[in-house]
């Protein structure tokens, strides 16, 4: 499907930023042991509660713009490691989400590269962008 971990890092940040669900499931492991941290949830996983988490993060369907920085990418030829900066807006509205610190781990099966691990976490206030409001809003990740 995918054929390096960079495509699949590419289609996991359309289908967030599109609110695409069945696009992000592609991207996904559905063997093995996935595992989801969203920003201060649970760790999720079963396949199935992945699922459940994106679908309730995009029934606001919100198209979301992402400025991705400082990805690092470490790993052998079957698992990538990606760490990365994720800095998440909301088009045609001021909402600047705060910087969340992401680690994203894709793994090489007869399937391709998929995800097996997505952990987020908002960044120390200190990574804030300067200026940049951050009101509260339910569901951007």
């Amino acid at each position: 499907m995918f054929k390096s971990s960079e495509a699949a890092e590419e289609a996991f940040y359309a289908a967030f930023s599109m609110s695409r669900l069945d696009d992000m499931m592609r991207v996904w492991a559905a063997d093995g042991e996935p595992v989801c941290i969203h920003p201060g949830g649970p760790r999720l996983s079963t396949i199935a509660e992945i699922r459940e988490s994106w679908g309730l993060i995009f029934t606001d369907s919100l198209p979301r713009s992402f400025n991705l920085r400082g990805r690092i990418i470490s790993g052998e030829s079957n698992q990538r490691v990606h760490l990365l900066e994720e800095n998440i807006s909301v088009p045609g509205t001021s909402f600047v989400a705060p910087p969340v610190l992401a680690t994203n781990i894709y793994r090489l099966s007869a399937a391709g590269w998929q995800m097996v691990l997505h952990h987020a976490s908002v960044a120390p206030q200190s990574l804030h962008l300067e200026g940049a409001s951050t009101p509260s809003r339910p569901h951007l990740h």
